[in-house]
């Protein structure tokens, strides 16, 4: 017999005497990828009861009828949500056990486990709520009665939440945009226990982005470059309200700040003694410090420069107007911070700081920065070309002498 003949009947023998195993293994792969992961609560979706099945749940073909319905019973408990987890371990394994199992977890077994289910949930909720709700729910532990348990369960839980969210509104009310305003105040006059817990839930946060809209769209009235590209750029993605939020909260702030320094730097080229020394105070200082002093400090350090013959310094104290504040709706810094030496608004700086203009990106103006470009280039062109009038009589010079 030929070797391609043998291995194909090899093969054939082997894939018969596998299939058997892999249809074996099948089952047991399929029941294994179902299993719940290690603790986790078990599915709440009723035991298999179907005949035939050999699961503890499965009734009992010789079973006396008291024994099916408390088993039927146990049943209907572990299909119940809400179950708890001692609850599920002393029913399951009840239905493990014998009649007598089954009988004194329902008469016994149940209530204690789930009393003690409901501690657990009593804790759970008083760690996750205000003031009001924990003593509340510390209160229902303390008692460790039945009664107190569920009294909390039903009805404490909701009225102290309420109480709870009641301060929160107030909470909302410092520093509120007019949105926020009006809604507080009117559930603060007459809103029901679940529209509070509605608003204090989600409803404020839809109310307070149009609040920050709002402040956004203001500030880009007096904000630098870079605070008016950022806001520019945040409206146009159609933000969602946590963006808006934290963008007025903590970021204009940030990127304003970022445009005081900005002008506060180009002061220092043509600033004289006084203004320097208060312009790099203010640089070493904090934000605020910054904003204070485009807003009045450097008009108070150019008058004591003028006051001592060294002129006004970084433009006089008529070369620019107030720096951005950080107030939240406070000016920015874009064409109201003073400039340095000839330069004006939007933070323009004289020539000599060799500075391009801090408003944008398009071409640079015909004198200032560019003018010292156009000198350069001609000095530049002027030393190309008398270079190369050296290198061309050079070369003459030696093409005579070789002819000589």
């Amino acid at each position: 017999m030929k070797l391609p003949r043998i291995a194909s009947i090899v093969a054939t023998a082997a894939t018969a005497a596998m299939a058997p195993a892999v249809l074996i293994a099948s089952p047991a792969f399929a029941v294994g990828a179902t299993t719940t992961a290690p603790g986790l609560p078990a599915s709440p979706t009723a035991p298999d009861t179907s005949p035939g099945t050999d699961g503890p749940t499965a009734p009992k073909p010789d079973e006396d009828p008291q024994a099916a319905k408390d088993r039927a019973a146990i049943q209907a408990i572990l299909a119940d949500p809400a179950s708890g987890r001692g609850v599920r371990e002393a029913a399951e394994k009840a239905l493990k056990g014998t009649a007598a199992d089954l009988r004194h977890f329902l008469e016994v077994e149940w209530a204690r486990e789930q009393l003690e289910d409901d501690r657990v949930r009593v804790a759970q909720i008083g760690e996750a709520g205000g003031k009001a709700v924990r003593a509340a729910a510390d209160k229902a532990l303390d008692a460790n009665t039945r009664e107190a348990i569920t009294e909390f369960l039903q009805n404490g839980q909701h009225t102290a939440r309420f109480e709870d969210d009641k301060v929160e509104l107030v909470k909302m009310l410092k520093g509120a945009g007019p949105g926020i305003t009006k809604a507080v105040n009117k559930l603060l006059d007459g809103g029901t226990r679940e529209e509070v817990r509605a608003f204090v839930a989600t409803g404020q946060h839809t109310v307070r982005a149009e609040d920050d809209r709002g402040v956004l769209l203001g500030a880009l009235k007096d904000a630098g470059p870079s605070l008016k590209a950022a806001i520019i750029a945040l409206l146009e993605k159609n933000p969602t309200p946590a963006e808006l939020r934290t963008f007025v909260t903590s970021t204009q702030h940030e990127l304003r700040d970022a445009d005081n320094t900005a002008l506060i730097r180009a002061m220092l080229a043509d600033a004289g003694p006084e203004l320097k020394k208060a312009a790099n105070a203010a640089l070493k200082g904090t934000p605020a410090d910054r904003a204070e002093f485009l807003a009045t400090g450097q008009h108070t350090a150019r008058d004591k420069d003028k006051a001592a013959g060294g002129g006004s310094g970084g433009g006089g104290k008529d070369g620019g107007g107030k720096g951005g504040s950080d107030t939240g709706n406070g000016a920015g810094a874009d064409g109201s911070g003073a400039g340095s030496g000839s330069g004006g608004a939007n933070g323009t700086t004289s020539s000599s700081n060799n500075a391009t203009p801090a408003g944008g990106t398009g071409p640079l103006a015909s004198t200032g920065a560019n003018a010292q470009l156009a000198v350069a280039a001609g000095a530049g062109a002027a030393a190309l070309g008398a270079g190369a009038g050296l290198l061309v009589a050079a070369s003459r010079r030696r093409a005579a002498e070789a002819a000589r």
